[in-house]
């Protein structure tokens, strides 16, 4: 189940707007402002491409319809309004219907830098410019699909290629490697981090993804490159649930980070 939030997320109203303070427009607007900085030449071309479409106001948080507007007309995907946290259940389930989940709540001034649930600013600014993206959405759907049918034990390994490729994945292109990953693209820090020499970046394998543990609170030890985006589309036609028993009977490699530490009780 999905564990607790701090934050509760803002129920839309009966014409499905979203009443946000000038306070979260605020902090929106800067945190638009200052990740635009930070991603200029870093960021892939499908991302700036899709930026350009969905047309993010600066000033203030966009309401959903703006942006499925947009989404319905370019691959057919949605955005929907969930809690701060929801299950893989109802994740997995979204998005096998073209529907990428957005908790509509953003981060406190406290957590500007950094915090570990995703709040509306990582899921549109980080993921929706991409979903835009025909092969992209045909992968994050074609996962979705996968997800919801799989077994709870198969899940934690589907989490890991998500992982790796929708939150933290980097493309190598003709200029050199850009990031695609909306984990990356939201966070200031791990923009610069990627770019840094600390990092391991090894080409996409997918059953090699599927077998390297994350950490989910600290910078990634090491990331996975596609070489174009059309990549994505061909991990999609896959026999993925095949590579899932590959997998498991191989165990997972060693992680390259230390083990999270236990909370004196």
């Amino acid at each position: 189940m999905a564990k607790a939030s701090k934050y509760t997320s803002r129920t839309p109203d009966e014409n499905g707007v979203i009443h946000w303070s000038d306070e979260e427009n605020k902090i929106w607007s800067e945190l638009v402002a200052r990740q635009l900085k930070c991603i200029e030449g870093k960021a892939c071309n499908e991302y700036m491409e899709g930026l350009k479409k969905i047309n993010l106001p600066h000033d203030r948080i966009p309401q959903l319809s703006e942006l499925n507007e947009v989404l319905l007309a370019t691959t057919g995907w949605q955005v929907a309004p969930v809690p701060a946290l929801i299950d893989f259940d109802e994740f997995f389930r979204l998005l096998a219907n073209k529907q990428f989940p957005v908790a509509t709540f953003i981060r406190s001034r406290e957590e500007f830098d950094y915090l570990q649930e995703p709040d509306i600013f990582h899921e549109i600014f980080g993921h929706c410019a991409m979903l835009t993206n025909p092969d992209f959405a045909e992968f994050t759907h074609k996962y979705g699909q996968l997800g919801y049918a799989a077994q709870k034990k198969d899940r934690v390994y589907l989490a890991r290629m998500y992982w790796f490729t929708v939150e933290f994945g980097l493309m190598q292109t003709d200029d050199g490697l850009r990031i695609y990953g909306g984990g990356i693209l939201s966070s200031p820090g791990e923009t610069q981090y990627v770019y840094s020499d600390t990092p391991e970046i090894n080409a996409m394998n997918v059953l090699d993804v599927l077998r390297t543990p994350y950490r989910i609170d600290i910078m990634q030890p090491l990331y996975y490159t596609i070489n174009s985006i059309h990549d994505l589309f061909d991990i999609s036609q896959l026999d993925i649930m095949a590579l899932v028993e590959q997998a498991k009977e191989l165990g997972l490699h060693d992680p390259k980070f230390p083990p999270k530490e236990k909370l004196a009780s």
